[in-house]
């Protein structure tokens, strides 16, 4: 669609002008929040928000199965896929996940808020 289409269709009928609002204040708050996230929270802690956050939108079994990579974790966190591996294989060497090629098994999901050692959550 065209500039001009959009504009005349948004002009035409307030209904879809309010729904394309209320979409795009929902996605800048989204921003705003990981922004916030990237700023203020550990990666461990960004890391287990993001598995849970996936975990719950595909949460179909006993255990939730995330389909993703590090690498495209790691692009979700806001960090390096090196350090989300290593994040990873901390939590899976405590049995909070288990994880497969492509696949992240999400097992103790309250251990993924609970603190780490050096007083983070993940």
């Amino acid at each position: 669609m065209s500039r001009s289409d959009v504009r005349r269709l948004l002009l035409a009928d307030p209904r879809v002008a309010a729904r394309i609002s209320e979409i795009l204040g929902r996605r800048l708050a989204a921003l705003e929040q990981r922004l916030s996230d990237t700023v203020f929270k550990s990666v461990p802690q960004r890391v287990g928000e993001t598995l849970l956050t996936l975990a719950s939108q595909r949460s179909l079994g006993r255990a939730p199965v995330v389909q993703v990579t590090h690498e495209q974790l790691a692009a979700l966190v806001g960090t390096s896929r090196e350090t989300t591996t290593k994040v990873l294989g901390e939590l899976a060497a405590r049995g909070v996940v288990g994880l497969g090629r492509g696949r992240i098994t999400v097992l103790d999901p309250d251990a993924l808020r609970a603190p780490w050692p050096d007083g983070s959550t993940g």
